[in-house]
């Protein structure tokens, strides 16, 4: 459906049916070789059948799913299912667009402004086709102008747009688990998913759960790690009461003392240290 989306974003600039149509299908054929070449390269290192699936429009759509096997939607569903529903439903609103484009062509002789509103200053029209001015054999081409678009086209394009995030989240999951959201997001509302994939077709597939379960064991090691660094010692790594090491004498105390040593006599300097030479020593026997 990026076809559409182009040739919408062109409407913009120009009113002319051939001119949207052309640069829509430029704009898809450039996005697309970028994602068949991603998708065939990635389904070659994985090991998946059938890559010629790549390079076929609709088909490719569900070989994103096949590529994105390794991730489960709502963990219980394979992705495979959604993306084939998903190209089951971008056939029917590729039909549906077309029909719906030539009705528009048919019609826009018989179309009258049905309503008319003013927004920021600038008038818009709502144009209707006159159904009973048209002839009968073309009565379904007015139907289909007036009501397809907003009665059915409109409504499958939601259903189309949940499947798609249900794909690319899987996707992204397998080939790009740190940013899956941020390219998921980007990939449904702009289409150049296909340039996205080619970027990211040399990551290897990763199931996201486990991918999730090893990020929290890191995270948890670096926590762990942090907590011994800052709780378990003291900011110097060593024993704060031990001055020896500051004082860069090995098994010596801060006044370098050998462990276990006495300490020296404050009073040496007025005698030896035997007990004979104290002057405060008297011999009561020698009186």
């Amino acid at each position: 459906m990026d076809f559409f989306k182009y040739a919408s974003f062109s409407s913009y600039f120009t009113s002319e049916l051939w001119v949207n149509l052309l640069v829509g299908g430029l704009c898809f054929a450039i996005v697309f070789v970028f994602q068949a070449v991603a998708l065939f390269v990635i389904s070659g290192r994985e090991g998946y059948k059938y890559r010629f699936m790549s390079f076929i429009p609709i088909l490719s759509t569900y070989y994103v799913g096949v590529c994105a096997q390794k991730n489960r939607a709502f963990r219980t569903v394979d992705t495979k299912i959604f993306a084939l529903i998903a190209a089951v439903l971008e056939t029917v609103l590729f039909a549906g667009f077309i029909v719906y484009y030539i009705a528009a062509e048919i019609g826009a002789p018989y179309e009258y402004v049905s309503n008319s509103y003013e927004m920021y200053g600038v008038t818009y029209n709502e144009y209707m086709v006159d159904i009973s001015a048209m002839p009968a054999n073309l009565a379904w081409a007015g139907w289909c102008s007036n009501y397809l678009y907003s009665y059915i086209l409109r409504w499958l394009e939601l259903v189309f747009l949940f499947l798609q995030v249900m794909v690319f989240a899987a996707f992204y999951q397998t080939y790009a688990a740190r940013r899956y959201f941020i390219f998921t997001i980007t990939s449904v509302f702009f289409p150049i998913q296909g340039i996205l994939f080619f970027i990211l077709r040399n990551n290897k597939g990763m199931n996201y759960r486990d991918y999730m379960r090893k990020e929290q064991e890191r995270q948890y090691n670096i926590y762990r790690q942090y907590q011994q660094q800052n709780f378990n010692q003291n900011p110097y790594s060593q024993n704060p009461y031990d001055r020896s090491s500051q004082n860069g004498q090995t098994g010596r105390d801060m006044y370098g003392n050998a462990p276990n040593a006495s300490p020296e006599d404050p009073f040496s300097e007025f005698g030896a240290s035997s007990k004979k030479s104290d002057p405060f020593d008297f011999d009561d026997t020698k009186n």
